[in-house]
């Protein structure tokens, strides 16, 4: 078959010289026309889209050859999508790209099968593929690029050598690569520092643009000043910076790392004494390695996007002996002698990669840290043998809303710390056009009684806090707790027996195969119509929704969110999942769709999401939170300034993280020896008391609105609710509303009569009574993270069951 359209679809971050021999080889071949490369929007480790697009133009010389953007990160998905994309009356031949020699080969194999497929009947959302586009198999047989040592070539390994600034084994990434332009693709990925390139390469560049001669005056001076800025730090100091300014490319970049925010190797080297008394008591010492460390380098470097100071450094220090001191000890056992610990306490959160070996001589474990970061985006290690010690703020203990205690975290999009403005708009796109099951499928959030259940030393045990994780409660412990308390005693009770007789059918060594002996717990609702909520489902079902594991202490390690489904299909091969009054059911999936007027919806919200971020000139790759900061700088600097109080950075800092994070790891003792001014301490404390918690949800709640009336879009657009009638249950609610609005209208409570007008126009923002759906919600995966669209639920869940009951 002639007039080949190849479909090369990845990440490319970075492009690499193994992705590009593999589309020339495609363009050599005479019967195809054009290779496209089809390049995913995530970023890794920094390296974006954009970056990848200009290594591709360095790179490229062929005309046959294209790179175009693709909205879909997974390769396979992308490739398809094209497709669906072309119009409807385009013909042509089209192949996957993959070297028959690659472990991706797979993906390539179905690919004429799947064509045809969707063709003919479409894909879930009924979309197709044009009549006239065909699949062909074209198979490349030639072996995978190889570096220097033989290994194939990887983004990843280059990743690596970027983060350890290897420069040589960079290199070895682009084998069949004229020199010069593997120096613009390292330039493109890391900026131009002294310590970036190794000798030859910096040697090269410098006596290339200024001449030997230059050259030694150059070097004489940064030695110097090195030299004086490591002896002489906080000393004043004049030097003429602009002399060199234009004779050699990096120079001005280097003078800035050295005069700028600069810590010296003799503060690094006095500071380890200190830091050293941290781990002193478990055995634990930590070598900044002194010259020879590349973390000075990567501590001063300007691509850090927040400054690392001193103080940051012992705090890191601090926090991570505190934490996970034991831990750490713990590795040189378990012979794990690497890991990465990520500090979220600070404005911009500080990575720090570390290796251990042990001292036989003194006794002691070495901790030596590899380099170190300040970055937004969480750490991506390279190596999946490290150990990740991640030390977060108060506030993100605190304000975990769990699902019914010990089942941890599923947070709203609004409410997590971890989303950027891209990552919000992709939500939004994502659940407009059904597409929300990209990385997982789409559940639904029941409306019932949160419980969780183990198998530890040969019996089955309960949990619903923290402290019952460490030690599960047994059946009959689990039916006192809930004695005494009507339909609801009645739906534990019962949900204890059936579970015990279904875990009982099930041999013991799967058991512990999948509950590690207590350590992993199967995270469940009981739903039971006598003890409903505000949901009719009219069904008495036990369902499975995830596997959470924990450590010793009860703390979550680790989240299988595809693990109910698991742990309902043990019970059935057990025959099991049919039990004296519930019946064992998985998660239930929702069918999504894509919305009508999706352009329309799309435009509206993302531009409110715009909006937001314009306010404080922030970009979509910052944080949400970096817009909740300057909301509330703001908030707090003007009582400053109202007050003719200059408030110290220290103090605001403080109030921003304890007002707008519930971060109240700084006590009020401490923070009021900050304030000097009596009258804006009397403003903090009479804030402080509870009327931040106001302004909390003032500053909230345009990201709340948005994502409630997402929610309300998508659930209208689902399908397969568990309620067996929906329109029934959709009716009961109604009517609920309608009787206990009329009766709380009647209510002398102010406090009362105020929560129901804002509920009411929380309803009515989402489109009134016609917003409700018969389900509480969907729960959805993004980037490996869960989280939940409630809609409409929300406020009626504040009405029927908040105010129901405060009467």
């Amino acid at each position: 078959m002639d007039n080949i359209t190849v479909l090369f679809p990845g990440g490319f971050k970075p492009l690499t010289g193994a992705h590009m021999e593999l589309a020339q080889r495609y363009a050599a071949e005479a019967n195809v026309d054009r290779v496209i490369m089809l390049i995913a929007e995530k970023d890794r480790d920094g390296i974006t889209r954009n970056n990848s697009m200009q290594i591709f133009d360095i790179l490229n010389t062929n005309p046959k050859i294209e790179m175009q953007p693709t909205a879909f990160n997974s390769p396979i998905t992308a490739a398809y999508e094209y497709l669906f994309a072309l119009p409807e009356d385009a013909t042509g031949n089209y192949a996957m790209a993959a070297s028959t020699k690659g472990d991706d080969y797979v993906r390539a194999k179905g690919f004429i099968s799947n064509v045809e497929k969707y063709k003919l009947v479409g894909n879930k959302n009924k979309r197709k593929i044009p009549q006239g586009v065909n699949g062909e198999e074209l198979s490349i047989n030639v072996d995978p690029l190889t570096d220097k040592k033989g290994n194939p070539i990887s983004a990843t390994t280059l990743r690596n050598a970027i983060a350890t600034q290897d420069y040589e084994s960079f290199t070895s990434g682009y084998p069949k690569t004229d020199p010069d332009k593997i120096k613009q693709i390292w330039a493109i990925l890391t900026g131009l520092t002294e310590s970036t390139f190794s000798v030859g390469w910096w040697k090269q560049v410098v006596e290339g643009s200024m001449g030997a001669k230059n050259k030694d005056q150059h070097d004489s001076k940064i030695k110097k000043l090195r030299s004086f800025l490591d002896n002489n730090k906080g000393t004043d100091f004049v030097y003429d910076f602009e002399e060199f300014s234009k004779t050699v490319f990096g120079a001005p970049i280097l003078e800035s790392i050295i005069s700028e925010n600069y810590i010296s190797r003799s503060e690094l080297a006095a500071i380890e004494p200190i830091i050293d008394q941290f781990f002193k008591k478990y055995g634990i010492d930590v070598d900044f390695q002194g010259k020879f460390t590349h973390f000075i380098d990567r501590l001063n470097d300007p691509r850090n996007e927040g400054t690392i100071r001193l103080d940051d450094i012992e705090n890191l220090f601090s926090d991570l002996a505190n934490e996970y001191g034991e831990d750490i000890a713990s590795q040189i056992q378990q012979k794990q002698p690497t890991a990465v610990a990520s500090d979220f306490q600070f404005d911009v959160p500080i990575h720090m990669p570390f290796m251990l070996e042990f001292d036989p001589r003194r006794g002691l474990i070495k901790l030596i840290p590899r380099t170190i970061k300040a970055q937004r985006r969480k750490w991506q290690s390279n190596n999946p043998s490290d150990r990740i010690y991640t030390i977060e703020t108060v506030k993100r203990s605190e304000k975990l809303i769990t699902e019914g205690g010990a089942a941890g975290h599923m947070s709203h999009p609004w409410d997590s710390q971890d989303l950027t403005f891209a990552d919000m708009k992709e939500i939004v796109r994502r659940g407009l056009s059904g597409r929300l099951d990209i990385e997982e499928a789409v559940t639904e959030k029941t409306d019932g009684q949160n419980i969780q259940v183990t198998w530890k030393n040969g019996q089955i045990g309960f949990s619903r806090n923290k402290g019952t994780i460490v030690n599960p409660m047994t059946t009959a412990e689990l039916q006192a707790k809930f004695d005494n308390r009507g339909p609801i005693s009645e739906a534990f009770g019962e949900a204890g027996n059936d579970l015990q007789q279904a875990f009982a059918k099930i041999p013991q060594d799967r058991l512990n195969e999948v509950f590690k002996n207590g350590r992993v717990f199967a995270n469940m609702e009981i739903i039971y119509p006598a003890s409903r909520n505000v949901i009719s489902y009219e069904v008495a079902v036990l369902q499975f929704h995830n596997l959470i594991e924990y450590d010793e202490k009860g703390n979550i390690v680790e989240t299988n969110a595809a693990g109910g489904a698991l742990v309902q299909q043990i019970v059935k091969d057990a025959n099991a999942d049919m039990q004296k009054t519930f019946q064992i059911i998985p998660p239930q999936q929702i069918k999504m769709g894509r919305v009508d007027n999706f352009e329309d919806q799309e435009a509206a919200l993302i531009n409110e999401i715009d909006q937001l971020r314009n306010t404080y000139n922030l970009q979509d790759n910052d944080l949400v939170t970096d817009y909740h900061k300057a909301w509330w700088s703001n908030i707090i600097r003007t009582k400053a300034q109202e007050l003719g109080y200059e408030l110290p950075e220290q103090a605001l800092n403080v109030l921003v993280y304890r007002w707008a994070f519930f971060n109240k790891e700084t006590s009020l003792t401490v923070l009021k020896k900050m304030i000097t001014s009596p009258e804006f301490l009397a403003w903090v404390l009479e804030m402080d008391k509870g009327e931040f918690k106001r302004l909390y949800k003032e500053n909230m709640e345009p990201f709340e609105s948005i994502f409630l009336r997402l929610g309300v879009i998508v659930l209208q657009n689902a399908q397969n609710f568990l309620a067996l009638n929906p329109s029934q249950a959709v009716q009961q609610i109604k009517t609920e509303l309608a009787e206990l609005i009329r009766e709380l209208q009647q209510s002398d409570d102010v406090k009362t009569l105020d929560k129901l007008k804002l509920e009411l126009q929380r309803i009515q923002k989402l489109g009134g009574f016609d917003a409700i759906v018969p389900s509480e919600g969907i729960v959805f995966i993004y980037r490996g993270q869960t989280f939940k669209l409630t809609g409409a639920f929300a406020p009626v869940n504040q009405i029927l069951g908040v105010l129901k009951y405060s009467r």
